[in-house]
Formats: structure tokens, sequence, C-alpha cells
């Protein structure tokens, strides 16, 4: 089979991560895919994928520029020509254009597929968009979601009573590589640690929904000897370092940007602390797990779920129930590693290479004809 996947862009994000992992692997099981995106801006898995063998096509920049009707253009042009079995489109506005794109090929259009990453997004707050909606993912052949809670938004927002073309499939990791890492000491990451100071993670892209500005009220309330590790980059950057500034977190919460070596920072911390206001899935969550670290969650659908029983769960936006869960985590060796071995059970379930197999399957299921 020859696949197509489209996507913004190759910056640190989940859904950039998943692609990275997954797309060699497709290579390597004797189909052959391409990536396009829209974009090269802060692609931190642009090499990556390349020295893997994977070809990642580009729309030229004077194209991308003038808008989404000539971006979708190329779009079309670049599938008409290249002769692919399946169309795979990620993320907003992507999906749109795929799908306008569908409307006009009929069906000369390769099997289209789609992945439907969370649980909430901006359109859903808008009533009018639903009409839309309804109508753009009527165009697709599969509609995947990546966790149970995912689906279940999607069909309520959607209003759809035959979900045969709706499907799961769970995001998936390379456990090995998080089991296997090798812990750095602690003072390459922050200077002058002593045996008493406590370090937590938080991994993500510097967005509303991950909850940044929440956390640090949350460091405000912990002790002195707690420190923050912060591995992201994103547009509420700047804002986060005034806020740092103004509260005179400094000392105590620490930007190391987007960061390759993940599995080896997961290997030094004490706790990884996920606050996220929505999460379809929660792909973060599950590489602590695999790595033997406890995690502490906001209880929202999709990460709740993944995380199971295997990681402490708060409610959204409550500093006190997370000031006294990363406490306990932190202080609490016994209650730390009953955590970390359910935690290691749980993540055997989210393995990058039975998602590869599933999504192989589904897509010789549509070129087959198979419903």
């Amino acid at each position: 089979m020859k696949i197509l996947f489209v996507n913004n862009g190759l910056a640190g994000g989940g859904v950039e991560k998943l692609l990275n992992d997954m797309l060699p692997l497709i290579n390597e099981s004797g189909n052959y895919c391409e990536l396009l995106i829209l974009f090269d801006d802060d692609a931190k898995y642009l090499e990556s994928l390349r020295n893997h063998g994977v070809k990642v096509q580009i729309v030229p920049k004077n194209i991308y520029n003038k808008g989404h009707f000539k971006r979708m253009l190329y779009i079309m042009n670049y599938i008409k020509n290249n002769n692919f079995d399946i169309v795979h489109a990620n993320e907003f506005p992507l999906i749109y254009y795929c799908s306008i794109i569908k409307v006009i090929f009929g069906k000369k259009m390769p099997k289209l597929v789609m992945t439907e990453h969370s649980t909430d997004n901006k359109r859903r707050h808008i009533k009018l968009s639903r009409p839309l909606e309804k109508m753009i993912y009527r165009n697709y052949d599969k509609v995947i979601s990546i966790s149970d809670k995912a689906q279940e938004a999607l069909l309520t927002w959607l209003q759809v009573k035959d979900s045969q073309k709706y499907e799961i499939i769970y995001n998936g990791i390379n456990a090995e590589k998080f089991k296997m890492a090798k812990m750095y000491d602690r003072n390459n990451l922050v200077a002058d640690l002593d045996s008493k100071d406590k370090l937590l993670c938080m991994i993500g892209s510097f967005t509303r929904q991950k909850n940044y500005f929440f956390m640090l009220e949350v460091m405000e309330k912990l002790p002195a000897n707690y420190h923050l590790l912060c591995l992201g980059e994103g547009p509420l950057k700047q804002q986060i370092i005034s806020i740092i500034q103004q509260k005179h977190l400094q000392r105590k919460v620490h930007l190391l940007g987007f960061r390759e070596d993940t599995a080896k920072i997961l290997k030094t911390v004490d706790a990884l602390v996920v606050p996220s206001i929505w999460e379809g899935f929660g792909l973060i969550a599950v590489e602590a797990m695999a790595s033997s670290v406890p995690v502490i969650v906001s209880d929202v659908p999709g990460l709740s779920e993944i995380v199971g029983e295997a990681g402490v769960k708060c409610s959204v936006n409550n500093i006190e129930e997370f000031v006294q869960a990363i406490k306990k985590v932190a202080n609490d060796s016994e209650y730390s590693h009953e955590l970390t071995k359910l935690g290691e059970k749980q993540a055997s379930k989210y393995d990058i290479r039975k998602m590869t197999e599933n999504y192989l399957r589904l897509y010789e299921q549509l070129v087959n004809g198979i419903q």
C-alpha cells in the first residue's frame, strides 16, 4: 500500500511524536508512506523522519502564504499525481481540506482516513459549526479516535447514530526505550540539588490546554525544595516566563525547552504531573508509567481512562488536591513504589508496534473493500 499522511507541521507535540514513531514502522512493514506538511517552522522531527527514510514533503511557502484555497489546490494535485491508496489526515484545518478535496475528486479519491486526537476543541463550543462538522466528517471512509472517551465525545458532538465507520485505535509508545533508559545525575538538569530536593516534571506544548499557569500556582504552594522541570515550547512561553518572575519562582521552575532525551529525564524525576484541562489520550503519562515514574493527572476524560488505577487523579484546577497528591507521592516511598508497579503494567497495554499493526489492518480493509 502507498499511504500519504498530512499534518500541519512537525513541532514537538503528541501527534507529531506519534508520526515520528509510526511512519518508519510502516515502511519497515513493506508498505510505503510519505508525510505532507503545511509548514516546516519549528520542525523538531523533520530530520529524524528523513534519517529513517521517510519522505517529507513541505508545501512551498509561496503557496502556503496565499491562503486556504491555494493550499488545498497544492494538496489535491499532490494526491492526484502520486497514486496513493490511502490519505490519512490529522489536525485542523487539514481534516477540512481533505474532506473538501474528496468532494471534488469523488470516486477518484483514495480511501480517506482521519484521526481524532482530543476530547474537545474550540469548534465544539460554537453551535453553528456542528452542521459544517457533520458534513466534513461524513466524507471520511474511517474516523479513528485515540481513546474511548475521545470517540464518545466526538459521536455526541456529531449526533451520530450509525457509528460503523468510527473506530478506536489506542496510541502507543516504544515502551522498551523508556523502560531501559538511563537516568541523569540530577545536577545535570538543575544545579546544586541535594538529597532532600524533589524533582517534578511537566511535558507538553505551552498552550492553554496543558494548564501551565495553574501548575505555577501549585508550585507557589509547595515547599522550597520542590523543583519543576518544564519540557516544551509554544505560544504562551513569554507569559509563563513573566508569571515565573512575578511569583519569584525562578529557583523552583526550570524551562528546559523541547528535549529529545525525555526518556532519560523521566528516569531522573520523582513524579510526572499532567494537569491538562482536556486530553484525548495523554501519551506522556504512558511514557512516564513505562519509565517507572509515578503520575499525577487531572481527572479528565481520555487521560483518566488511559492512566486507570495506576496514577493519582485530581480534580481539574484544584490546587490543594494537586499539592497534597504531589507531597504524598514525593514523600511516601511505599505508596510511590506501588504506583510505579501499577504503572508499568498499565503502560504495557499501549505499544507503538501494536498501534501500527492496527492502522495497517484498517488500511488493508479499506483498500480491499472490507467494512
